[in-house]
């Protein structure tokens, strides 16, 4: 299997506060992986350097065995990125905007037309492509975010928290989509919903304050359940020395 994306002792600071250490991992191609962790382990921040977004201190990031720089961005073409907070001109509405996205990655104009439509039905938006984005709910807006990162057919989708503040409609949805991909594409995603990414992924890095401290494949559980039990034993942290019992 085919080597897409490589991390090699990255370390990242923020303020002399380490937020990667010594980290590293493989992606391969057409894999599902999933990195978990709480709030403030660098699951985004790796989404970030991933994506050429900022710069890592230390280490390398290989794409198929090229190392990321600030001046090798000609990869992105290879990715589809929904972040948690996307980047999208909110004044365009969903036409405008993944025909601005499908100029910058250069999708054959022949094909532009057709491919909006698809994506318009795919995603149920028929009733909102001439909305500004801004006005659009969250649901739709990640709809739309989603659909500027399939439309130019990348090899890799890289999403960072995309079921966050969506219906059960909505995700079901996107949970069924990204099925369809399984083995066509490579899906590099995090996410706090552990009962969606277990159920999609194949491989599970699980990070703590900067690294990763557990790889857990699915094949080896007998049971969703018995892999989530084993997840929660790395992030669910006991009080025992708290006291609510003002609280009773």
């Amino acid at each position: 299997m085919n080597r897409l994306v490589e991390f090699k002792g990255i370390n990242k600071s923020y303020d002399n506060k380490a937020i990667l250490s010594n980290y590293s991992f493989v992606t391969d191609e057409y894999e599902f992986l999933s990195l978990i962790g709480n709030n403030g382990c660098g699951k985004s921040t790796t989404i970030h350097i991933l994506c050429n977004l900022i710069n890592y201190d230390s280490g390398e990031v290989l794409f198929e065995g090229k190392k990321v720089t600030p001046n090798y961005v000609s990869y992105k073409k290879y990715l589809g990125i929904v972040l948690s907070k996307p980047y999208y001109v909110e004044e365009f509405n969903v036409i405008e905007y993944w025909k601005f996205v499908c100029k910058f990655q250069e999708v054959p104009k022949n094909e532009i037309n057709q491919r909006i439509d698809d994506l318009v039905n795919l995603l149920e938006l028929n009733e909102h492509t001439k909305k500004p984005i801004k006005n659009l709910s969250s649901g739709n807006q990640m709809k739309v975010s989603l659909g500027g990162a399939l439309i130019h057919n990348p090899k890799i989708l890289v999403l960072d928290e995309p079921f966050v503040n969506l219906d059960i409609g909505t995700t079901e949805k996107i949970m069924n989509i990204l099925k369809g991909f399984k083995g066509k594409k490579t899906v590099f995603i995090t996410s706090h919903q552990l009962e969606l990414v277990a159920d999609l992924c194949d491989r599970f890095l699980v990070m703590d304050k900067g690294r990763i401290v557990a790889e857990l494949n699915k094949q080896d559980y007998e049971s969703l359940d018995a892999l989530k039990i084993h997840v929660k034993q790395f992030l669910v942290k006991e009080d025992n020395h708290l006291n609510l019992s003002w609280l009773g």
